[in-house]
């Protein structure tokens, strides 16, 4: 079996994926991001398109009064059952990661 840390990284993955799919517009401007911009700003395209990705994902998901991680992962999930197994594993991850 895939570890969690793994298997939640896939998800959030397949969350984001599904996120551009049902934001099209918002996948267009990620991807009007020009070499110019990214010359102008002294970074690469690719670290400039993947910063206005979660950029438009903070902005949507802020709106709706959602946390961004949680609703990838719940874009990402394919049933509340695995939703749930992963909010689990993360919040053991957390709690392990702080000494509990």
């Amino acid at each position: 079996m895939i570890d969690e840390s793994s298997k939640i990284k896939q998800v959030v993955a397949l969350g984001k994926q599904r996120f551009f799919e049902r934001h099209p517009e918002l996948m267009r401007e990620v991807d009007a991001i020009a070499d110019q911009d990214a010359h102008a700003s002294g970074k690469s395209a690719d670290e400039l398109r993947e910063i206005a990705k979660y950029r438009a994902i903070a902005g949507v998901t802020k709106a709706m009064g959602k946390d961004s991680f949680v609703m990838l992962l719940e874009l990402g999930s394919d049933s509340t059952e695995e939703f749930e197994q992963l909010i689990a594993a993360q919040n053991v991850q957390i709690k392990r990661l702080i000494g509990m």
